[in-house]
């Protein structure tokens, strides 16, 4: 198993910290490729934008040139980004983000949920339940769902938290294992949000893993392609720190999913 799927609330920028922050596995080998981002919003990409990527090749090259080759194919249409980040964007226009989505989840996910390396991680963008789960939650073992949590007044952040029940409860009944990420801590207590949404969901009467991330405007601007942030600088702002705890959790996840199960079946 390698593919997580990231979706909700601040999604891109999520995804792209998590990518930055992912340690390497000891084990795996000197020459294996760690950790690829693959943008699969079907409302279009950002982050070949924020990477400063060429225009070509994006998620639609892939599931055109690439559906017979296997994963050397795949990886042979993989960016390497100036920031260090290897990146499969998804195209910016929406119709055409729409049918490379349509067309990954024939074939592509179920690829790279088989994979040992690289680790992937699936930008799914925010959708709407009332469309169905998301292509790709069908073939990732674990779903990160963001919530980033209204500053308006209570009554709105309540709304909200209702909204985001209704996405827990799409990549629960995806048989994904859950990480849920929390930007903010007001104005309601992130142990209170996971209880409310994610309860009926545990494992033996546990609660999935909480990840509380930071409201940080300096990181995500520099992650969405700010310059003149060195990278030291960028590590040691609040949601990198952050990250890495987040990478920490998911990986364990990734880990016990796949001694448990073997990683789910692809397609």
């Amino acid at each position: 198993m390698s593919l997580v799927a990231v979706l909700g609330d601040v999604a891109t920028t999520t995804t792209v910290a998590l990518a930055a922050s992912w340690s390497r596995d000891p084990s795996s080998p000197p020459d294996g490729v760690g950790v690829v981002v693959l943008e699969a919003d079907p409302t279009g990409g950002s982050v070949g934008a924020w990477l400063d990527l060429p225009a070509s090749p994006t998620l639609s090259t892939v599931v055109t040139r690439a559906v017979d080759g296997g994963w050397p194919a795949v990886a042979s249409l993989v960016h390497d980004s100036p920031s260090g980040i290897r990146v499969v964007p998804a195209p910016t226009r929406s119709m055409e983000a729409s049918r490379a989505v349509a067309e990954a989840d024939r074939w592509l996910f179920g690829l790279l949920a088989g994979l040992g390396d690289p680790v992937v991680v699936a930008d799914l963008g925010s959708p709407v339940p009332a469309n169905g789960p998301p292509a790709a939650l069908g073939s990732a073992d674990v779903a990160v769902v963001v919530h980033r949590q209204a500053t308006q007044s209570a009554r709105a952040a309540a709304v909200r938290i209702e909204r985001l029940g209704e996405l827990v409860d799409l990549a629960a009944a995806s048989g994904c294992a859950l990480v849920l990420a929390v930007v903010g801590d007001a104005p309601f207590d992130p142990d209170e949000i996971l209880r409310f949404v994610a309860a009926p969901h545990g494992v033996d009467g546990s609660l999935p893993p909480l990840v509380r991330l930071p409201d940080d405007p300096l990181a995500a601007a520099v992650l969405a392609g700010r310059s003149g942030v060195s990278a030291r600088r960028l590590a040691r702002l609040p949601l990198m720190r952050a990250a890495s705890h987040l990478a920490a959790t998911v990986a364990t996840v990734v880990d016990s999913v796949g001694s448990i199960s073997g990683g789910r079946s692809t397609r």
